[in-house]
């Protein structure tokens, strides 16, 4: 069984995951969740947080008893659309693209071209 096959075997619906990200109120969050809903592009989930559609969160499935496993990693998702039910928020994710991965080194560099010297 191919590693990928283990990872996309543990991404099932009422699996549990971890959920770290940035919220709309700009503070970072982590929650443990279980997955409502998973496509071979993404998933779905509820959060006591509110993400922001574009925003970026990190997902992690988690083992027996809501652990961590050592052999999993995290993944990124870009938040597609975010929906409040009573005082939670459902949010659809879908698997971030290769190509919408930025290369920090570049970004660095472009960005300390833009700030203005003192």
């Amino acid at each position: 069984m191919t590693d990928q096959r283990r990872a996309d075997e543990r991404l099932a619906p009422h699996s549990p995951i971890e959920v770290a990200g940035i919220d709309s109120a700009g503070r970072q969050f982590s929650e443990r969740v279980p997955l409502e809903d998973v496509s071979d592009a993404g998933c779905r989930f509820s959060l006591g947080h509110e993400s922001q559609p574009g925003g970026i969160v990190a997902l992690k499935p988690l083992g027996q008893h809501d652990r961590s496993q050592t052999d999993e990693y995290w993944r990124l998702f870009l938040v597609i659309w975010v929906k409040r039910k009573g005082k939670r928020y459902t949010a659809g994710v879908r698997s971030l693209l290769e190509c919408e991965l930025v290369d920090t080194d570049s970004l660095a560099a472009h960005t300390a071209s833009k700030i203005p010297s003192r």
